[in-house]
């Protein structure tokens, strides 16, 4: 996807990160334009999660610079940061990040905290996209019964209800056969190219790649 000259809405440039003495991230650099799709891809261990906590606000960079909508990224325990990830990012973590001992109602309804609709039109919201992702079913069960892949469309669910511009989704269909996966990127897409959101997607699936708009290969350095 081509900029036209218009500022991209992320922007990393000459990216480092380490664990101890170990390099994950050598001067990276990319950017993302608003409303694009990126499928992050690269062997076990080459960064690609750390990518996407980085830009989420949820880890720490050694050096570079990064830019989100023109303004840098700020320090990840300030105010500006938990109104980024609050209001304007979406996450699917590949752990899922559920709240076990809570039902998948329960869960939904906790992301849309900082929604301003009725409660009867977050009622509604919730069921339209259970009803979508094929999971109506367990509504008011807890997210402890629930099997990997079911959880992993709760998830899905969640960042499709939580407001927000930008998708972070780490490994969205890793859990789900090739028919679910289809169809859970499908929603994932839809987001994208109907709502506007800029989606960023780490996956080992060239299937999955090849949907998006660009593909970043992330190599792993040498131990």
């Amino acid at each position: 996807m081509q900029n036209n000259g218009i500022e991209p809405l992320i922007s990393v440039r000459n990216l480092y990160k380490s664990y101890g003495n170990r390099p994950v991230l050598h001067n990276l650099s990319f950017s993302v334009q608003q409303g694009e799709s990126l499928a992050i891809m690269g062997a076990s261990g080459s960064g690609k999660s750390t990518i996407l906590n980085i830009l989420g606000m949820l880890e720490t960079y050694d050096k570079g610079e990064i830019k989100i909508a023109g303004k840098k990224l700020p320090a990840i325990n300030s105010v500006a940061a938990t109104k980024l990830r609050r209001y304007h990012i979406s996450y699917l973590f590949q752990s899922f990040a559920l709240l076990n001992n809570r039902t998948v109602f329960d869960n939904l309804w906790i992301a849309m905290a900082y929604n301003k609709e009725s409660k009867s039109v977050k009622h509604q919201m919730i069921d339209a996209v259970l009803a979508e992702l094929n999971i109506e079913y367990a509504k008011n069960d807890r997210i402890a019964v629930l099997s990997g892949g079911e959880q992993q469309r709760v998830a899905i669910a969640r960042a499709m209800l939580k407001p927000g511009s930008l998708i972070l989704a780490d490994e969205p269909t890793g859990s789900l056969d090739r028919d679910l996966a289809d169809k859970v990127f499908a929603q994932l897409q839809s987001m994208n190219k109907e709502y506007n959101k800029t989606l960023l997607v780490v996956t080992h699936d060239p299937l999955i790649a090849q949907r998006c708009d660009r593909v970043l290969h992330i190599e792993a350095l040498a131990r």
